[in-house]
């Protein structure tokens, strides 16, 4: 009876260790095989991440297709820049918002030389050499600005500050208005004194003002870049200057310009100078420049210059920088295009004729020669853009028809 039991304690233990063994066993291959499931799934979700990068970093579009068009009145003469998600278009003879619909609304006038800046919600219009500012919105003629002095330069802030730059036969004006024509600044400027304004821009908030002078005595000529601060920050500032800088010396700066509310570019003839401007100005990068600069174009990220090429196959040269002074772009190209303007991280280059887009990776996006001739090509979003076409057609259109190319 004793053997009995020892025998059948025998079989118990066998079939646990069996047991176990079988369901260690067992797990271990489930494991095994949940752990190359989830092995596969990642290598073919990590595939599949290299491959949509690969595809949108090194495709190019050879189409397009037009998504909405509409008619509208125009002559050779008319001009469009982006407005909202559209454009507005001028001439001498008017200015009007076009939309998806058609015209919005439309202003006739007779002017010689408009000029014409957009902030936000704003327009602002201005004959050269004129005293009269009429500033728009979507919904029409918001009213009049009447300066002093004749009409050189006019911007316009985004809750409607008009700033000008204008002059007389002695002296040079830099004045500041709200949008109800109440005078806020006039500065005065001399070029044997403070210097004259060669550019001028003003920030999206209307607070803040940089401009490039220029400055004779006894027959040297210099060039600086002087900011101002109109809110409270500056009001115990001479003359609201906050700061300025002349590292320039002799090089002539034509160019500053507010591409963000506390971001100023400046461009010389062979310098890109980028600064912060918060409260107080301060200088991020001088950018030499050893080529001379054709064309300068920005966005509120990127600043690009075209440059004269020593190579005859590759006459023109692409360089992008942020606005850290880092260079994000460098690209030989074949032609000169006489508009030039950023597309996200692309480089939009379009004639009367041809467009062509141009990635930060020197890959080729997009190139088209259009059936007639194009006034202007604003891009709405990626890969969106508004084409207008010479005798009034507006196209919408969306690049397609993707290509790889390695």
């Amino acid at each position: 009876m004793a053997q009995s039991n020892k025998n059948s304690d025998k079989v118990r233990q066998f079939k646990k260790s069996y047991l176990d063994f079988n369901f260690i066993e067992v797990i271990k291959k489930h494991t095994n095989r949940f752990t190359i499931k989830i092995a596969i799934c990642v290598l073919v979700a990590i595939v599949a991440v290299i491959g949509i990068f690969l595809y949108k970093r090194y495709s190019s579009y050879d189409g397009y297709k037009v998504i909405n068009s509409i008619k509208i009145d125009g002559s050779t003469e008319s001009k469009y820049l982006s407005y909202k998600d559209f454009v507005i278009k001028y001439s001498g003879d008017g200015i009007s918002y076009i939309d998806d619909d058609g015209t919005v609304w439309n202003e006739a006038f007779q002017m010689k030389s408009p000029m014409v800046d957009i902030c936000g919600d704003y327009i602002a219009v201005a004959d050269k050499n004129s005293n009269d500012v009429y500033i728009y919105n979507q919904d029409g003629n918001q009213g009049k600005v009447t300066t002093n002095f004749p009409i050189v330069k006019v911007e316009v802030a985004e809750q409607g500050v008009i700033a000008v730059l204008s002059e007389d036969k002695d002296a040079n004006y830099i004045e500041v208005y709200d949008r109800d024509g109440n005078k806020l600044v006039i500065h005065k400027t001399l070029l044997d004194e403070n210097g004259y304004p060669l550019d001028f821009s003003i920030s999206k908030d209307g607070d803040k003002m940089a401009v490039s002078y220029i400055t004779v005595n006894n027959g040297s000529m210099s060039n600086r870049v002087v900011f101002y601060n109109f809110s409270n920050a500056g009001k115990n500032s001479t003359d609201k200057i906050a700061g300025e800088f002349d590292q320039y010396k002799e090089v002539i700066v034509p160019t500053v310009k507010f591409v963000t509310n506390d971001d100023v570019v400046a461009a010389g003839e062979n310098i890109l100078s980028l600064y912060g401007f918060k409260n107080k100005p301060s200088l991020r990068e001088d950018v030499k420049i050893n080529e001379e600069i054709q064309k300068i174009f920005y966005s509120d990220q990127y600043v690009g210059v075209i440059l004269k090429n020593t190579n005859s196959k590759f006459p023109y040269r692409i360089q992008v920088y942020d606005l850290n002074g880092n260079k994000k772009m460098e690209k030989e190209i074949k032609l000169e295009y006489d508009n030039v303007s950023f597309s996200g991280d692309n480089v939009l280059m379009y004639d009367d004729m041809n467009c062509q887009i141009i990635s930060f990776d020197g890959v080729q996006k997009f190139k088209v020669t259009f059936n007639g001739a194009v006034n202007a090509i604003s891009p709405i979003f990626v890969w969106c853009f508004v084409v207008m076409i010479l005798y009034g057609f507006a196209f919408r259109e969306k690049i397609s028809q993707a290509k790889m190319y390695w």
